[in-house]
């Protein structure tokens, strides 16, 4: 009889504990982020936190997607914020950001966005020369009339 109790106690409790579970495909577990669409999210949000000028925020998005392996058209644009989030840092770093633009210039030698920051950075450490090749390569790549060829055009004029 005591067997019987415990067998039926346990039968119970099983019963008990896996109400809560569901094996139907439509639970929770149906709602998939594909990595492209989660890659733009974290994009969007170090994005957000640059134009707060929240800059360590933005950092520690961009240099964990650096680490993936899956970001396909986003590797250049997420290297490109990643150098402007190191330069516009309270205490810039100005290789970290060097580094970083030439990485998405490396990946894509037509991002017209590094190559304005580039030429960005080369004013702050002293390089107008350098600053100005890159003022020629973005009206190469993009024209004159592009708002990255004005806005690098804009700084040096006032270097």
């Amino acid at each position: 009889m005591y067997k019987l109790v415990v067998i039926i106690t346990l039968l119970i409790s099983t019963a008990c504990l896996s109400a809560g579970t569901n094996s139907d495909s439509k639970s929770d577990s149906s709602i998939v982020i594909d990595n492209s669409d989660q890659i733009k999210i974290l994009y969007q949000r170090a994005e957000k936190y640059i134009d707060e000028s929240n800059y360590n925020k933005s950092l520690k998005i961009l240099k964990a997607l650096t680490k993936r392996e899956d970001l396909s058209s986003f590797r250049a644009d997420i290297y490109n914020l990643l150098g402007f989030s190191y330069r516009k840092l309270n205490k810039p770093d100005l290789d970290k950001s060097f580094a970083a633009y030439m990485m998405a210039i490396e990946i894509d030698p037509k991002h017209i966005g590094a190559h304005e920051y580039l030429g960005e950075l080369y004013l702050m450490m002293g390089k107008k020369n350098k600053a100005l090749e890159m003022l020629i390569a973005l009206e190469l790549l993009a024209g004159n009339s592009s708002e990255e060829y004005s806005d690098l055009k804009k700084a040096i004029a006032k270097y």
